[in-house]
């Protein structure tokens, strides 16, 4: 039994809740074993939360979609060029211990997002970032927005020209709630993109394209501290490390049995290698 989030997109601030969702975990690295987990995780969520629609965002998503909008796909501009959320979000971090301080590391910038990754947290030795630089703007990890910085980025990416199909998909789709079954990190694509459908609904997708008008959308300082006692309005906070839910944990009634029957009659097509084509809407369209 895995207990795994799913971020559902709000119209009001912060713009998503979290819910943790129960399943049966299938084990194992190939791609089938990650896509059986997915399918236990949307059909639990969605005997609780029938209205809602579902996208997984990841390299193993069940829709070609959910891959273009991993943050290691989806282009972001920056003053030096072109690079990934990623690279951009990996190469902007600064990190301290004590006396110590390192990054951030420009020289990655336009490393493939893995390869950045694997170095930034090389460097960092188990040390803790607190605070990111990208083109000249300061961004912190806030306690009511842990995650700003890659918001920041990922909102923003997906507004640039670079992402316009990716984006009208997305909400052509009329997704409403997301899952990243690979990260357990507090800054997450799945949540960056239900702030976006979110924000988009609220008629406020364009204060994410200004540095000052974003950090007020968010109702934080420029120093990263909160604006007033309303920024923590609505937000679930960290507690000893876990997120305090608003809604109760929904159960795992769709087991084992279930997604094995599920995958065989929907995803029998679909096959455990990384291939371009290996998603159900283009082995089924």
């Amino acid at each position: 039994m895995a207990e795994k989030s799913v971020f559902i997109s709000k119209t009001e601030y912060p713009f998503f809740e979290e819910v943790h969702v129960n399943i049966d975990w299938f084990g194992g690295f190939a791609m089938s074993q990650k896509r059986k987990c997915q399918i236990g995780l949307h059909q639990n969520f969605q005997m609780a939360y029938p209205d809602e629609k579902v996208l997984e965002i990841s390299s193993s998503s069940l829709m070609s979609l959910g891959m273009k909008l991993s943050a290691m796909n989806l282009s972001k501009r920056t003053k030096k060029g072109l690079t990934t959320v990623e690279s951009a979000f990996q190469s902007s971090r600064i990190y301290s211990e004590g006396a110590k301080t390192v990054g951030p590391f420009p020289d990655y910038l336009f490393l493939p997002g893995r390869e950045c990754k694997k170095l930034v947290k090389e460097a960092s030795e188990g040390m803790h970032s607190y605070k990111y630089e990208f083109d000249g703007m300061t961004f912190y990890a806030p306690v009511h927005h842990i995650s700003q910085f890659y918001d920041f980025l990922y909102l923003n990416a997906l507004m640039e020209p670079e992402n316009k199909a990716v984006r009208e998909q997305l909400l052509q789709g009329e997704f409403t709630a997301f899952t990243d079954l690979a990260t357990k990190s507090l800054n997450c694509q799945a949540r960056s993109a239900a702030i976006f459908v979110g924000l988009v609904s609220a008629g406020l997708i364009d204060e994410v394209r200004d540095y000052v008008s974003y950090l007020k959308l968010f109702r934080t300082q420029a120093n990263g501290k909160a604006d007033g006692s309303q920024a923590y309005e609505h937000v679930q906070l960290l507690y000893k490390d876990k997120v305090k839910l608003f809604s109760p944990i929904v159960p795992c009634r769709f087991h084992k049995a279930d997604v094995e029957a599920y995958y065989a009659e929907h995803c029998s097509m679909l096959t455990n290698h990384k291939e371009e084509d290996n998603y159900l809407d283009l082995r089924c369209g």
